[in-house]
């Protein structure tokens, strides 16, 4: 099992996104945390499960039920969360932006 890390980038996005469900009602809020904290842990146990992604050596996941996509890259001792995004976007105008050192 590799250990998840979120870079800023992605924490920041799902900070948002918390805040937006927040202002429409508080249970989603809590659920959409669950939910997609719950994704990265199976991200982490088996990250070469979920698909390539369209953004070469990255690999992304799913929370369908909130129309979210979690990029990320699998490190020797890790795996870093590098973006989510909303799959209902324009996709190819986003970039997942690599953690810098």
């Amino acid at each position: 099992m590799r250990s998840v890390r979120w870079s800023k980038e992605a924490r920041d996005a799902q900070r948002d996104w918390l805040d937006y469900l927040e202002s429409q009602d508080r249970r989603l809020t809590d659920r959409a945390l669950a939910e997609s904290e719950a994704l990265s842990l199976r991200i982490g146990n088996r990250p070469f499960a979920y698909r390539p992604s369209r953004w070469t050596g990255l690999r992304e996941a799913s929370l369908l039920r909130w129309h979210k996509v979690l990029v990320f890259q699998v490190l020797e001792a890790e795996v870093l969360i590098l973006s989510l995004y909303d799959a209902r976007q324009d996709l190819t105008r986003v970039q997942p932006k690599p953690e810098a050192n």
